[in-house]
């Protein structure tokens, strides 16, 4: 049965919302998977073994000989091809091939001309990305072998997956600590209270009425701790596990930069990344962070013309409600109409095409909206057609 086009972008969105919840950092993840990709190489005799990462816009690669991740548009991977099947994709000659053979890896100085791919996918039946074997030969990899690349791409998945897995149980020890600190610093007060209470009852001669009175206010006391331990103790039932994982904006600055410095260079795009630096140090959840300015950025690098510019201010402020991270993405791209703008976030959008004819869906507000309403935030845009967009975010930190 075909799937309609709504289908297909609800399909597609929860995919990549599926991926952002590994909170992945890849300058991480190269080393984790690095021998396990030097074994593919192996099996498979190519030149090239690698995991391919793809969110919304992009395909993130992780190589085992290199040490910073690849970047190419989603709409030049093969691999793209590869998350839209349940078994592997094989392409014998990508140079007759006429989705692939105009393709700078094709025909330039590398000039791949086999691929094979096989799709990770999650336990919960998502792609994410793929293993993926180039070579500039032909190849002839047999059933045997491919079978054996399909258990190492289910091998990446683990550990992917156990990755997450250990960071909720991190998270959950953080938090059970930081329970047992509240409890004890919020019982402390009341308790000592019922304490001196009972010493004035054990030494002063009290009437009955007197009595009556300390007896009234012990037993407020101890109502207000049982109140205070069940607000604690539903809080920690009712609160979404988050990742334990923390960074400074001073880290956080220093890889937007290293992630998305370079593509923003492909289009002559000027991109600052500008932090308080005064607050620096001051460390935070990092939960969903790099999804949230991987898909803001991605977005205005898609929509803003050569010659252009796109600047990211992140600052930690103080606010009615406690610490807030404010966050502050803003371009002098395309910029979206008032009603393009109303239509944003709705389930399915219209197919758009970026400044350098990157091809989209407009899934990625959508998902960052989502995202940060997910950590109890707050998301504001404003743009204006030809003058740029500014998306402003507050997430709640502890």
């Amino acid at each position: 049965m075909r799937i309609t086009k709504a289908e297909s972008l609800q399909q597609e969105y929860l995919r990549i919302k599926k991926l952002s919840e590994f909170d992945l950092d890849l300058y991480e993840l190269r080393d984790q998977f690095k021998s396990l990709m030097e074994l593919a190489g192996h099996i498979a005799g190519t030149e090239v073994s690698v995991v391919n990462l793809i969110d919304n816009y992009s395909q993130w690669t992780l190589s085992a000989v290199e040490d910073e991740p690849k970047r190419i548009a989603k709409e030049d991977s093969i691999c793209a091809y590869t998350i839209r099947s349940s078994s592997f994709m094989e392409v014998e000659r990508l140079d007759l091939d006429d989705r692939f053979k105009n393709k700078a890896y094709v025909v330039g100085e590398e000039a791949y001309r086999y691929y094979l791919g096989m799709p990770l996918t999650l336990s919960s039946g998502e792609n994410v990305g793929s293993l993926c074997m180039l070579d500039t030969r032909q190849q002839d990899i047999g059933l045997e072998k491919k079978q054996a690349l399909a258990v190492i791409a289910r091998e990446i998945v683990y550990k992917l997956e156990h990755r997450k897995k250990l960071n909720e149980t991190l998270h959950t020890l953080s938090e059970t600590v930081r329970i047992k600190n509240q409890v004890a610093h919020d019982v402390r007060g009341p308790i000592h209270g019922i304490a001196g209470l009972a010493e004035s009852v054990e030494e002063e001669d009290l009437s009955a009425d007197e009595m009556r009175e300390y007896f009234s206010l012990i037993k407020k006391s101890g109502y207000s701790i049982i109140e205070m331990t069940d607000e604690i103790l539903n809080s920690g039932r009712e609160n979404e596990v988050q990742s334990s994982r923390r960074i400074n904006m001073a880290d956080l600055q220093e890889r937007l930069i290293q992630l998305y410095e370079l593509p923003a260079k492909s289009k002559n795009l000027g991109f600052n990344v500008f932090v308080n630096r005064e607050k620096g140090q001051l460390k935070f959840s990092r939960r969903r962070v790099l999804s949230i300015f991987g898909n803001l950025i991605s977005n205005s690098i898609k929509f803003t013309p050569s010659g252009g510019s796109i600047e990211v201010h992140i600052n930690i402020i103080n606010t009615e409600i406690g610490k807030q991270l404010n966050v502050v993405v803003q371009d002098n791209g395309v910029g979206m109409s008032s009603a393009a703008l109303e239509n944003y976030f709705e389930d399915v959008s219209e197919l758009s095409i970026g400044t350098g004819g990157e091809k989209g869906f407009g899934l990625g507000l959508k998902l960052v909206n989502e995202l940060v309403h997910e950590l109890g935030g707050t998301m504001k845009i404003s743009s204006e057609i030809d003058k740029g967009t500014k998306t402003s975010i507050l997430i709640p930190i502890n």
